[in-house]
């Protein structure tokens, strides 16, 4: 090999690897949601949704707001849907489970979605922001004039 082509072949490896590394940067992204729940989904979308899905046991209505009993999560035992008042799903609010503690609640959702909420108590990224409050980890559609990405105190 001419050294004209380990030079070539040199910096298409170097661009792979940047492609690689930005889309890893790229991948890692505040959930929108809950399992299959998504903020900005309709009332009756996430209510079809809780009476279809089998991975819903029990949930009840409560005016703006939907309570669910979670099973099959090791980190959740409740979660409540807060409704805007034209039926969007502006809020889900996680309930740890107390047994396994808030740190190693956190250490694990953080390993999961690549983030660092506990040392930095809000993150905010294309219109979402998760925070913990208390024993819950919250997640917000954010409006309009604060969508810009950061990660850290407000």
């Amino acid at each position: 090999m001419s050294y004209g082509a380990t030079k070539v072949f040199g910096r298409v490896v170097v661009c792979m690897l940047l492609v690689l590394g930005i889309s890893a940067l790229a991948s890692a992204r505040i959930p929108e949601g809950f399992r299959d729940i998504k903020l900005g989904m309709q009332k009756s979308q996430v209510l079809e949704l809780l009476q279809k899905g089998p991975r819903h046991f029990s949930y009840d209505e409560l005016g703006g707001q939907i309570g669910e009993i979670v099973r099959g999560d090791d980190l959740f035992r409740y979660a409540t849907y807060r409704f805007d008042d034209s039926g969007v799903l502006v809020e889900i609010r996680l309930h740890m489970r107390e047994i396994l503690g808030k740190e190693r609640v956190l250490e694990v959702f953080n390993a999961q979605h690549d983030l660092k909420l506990g040392s930095v108590p809000k993150a905010v990224e294309s219109g979402v922001s998760i925070e913990v409050q208390d024993n819950s980890l919250v997640m917000k559609m954010v409006p309009n004039r604060e969508t810009h990405a950061y990660k850290g105190k407000p």
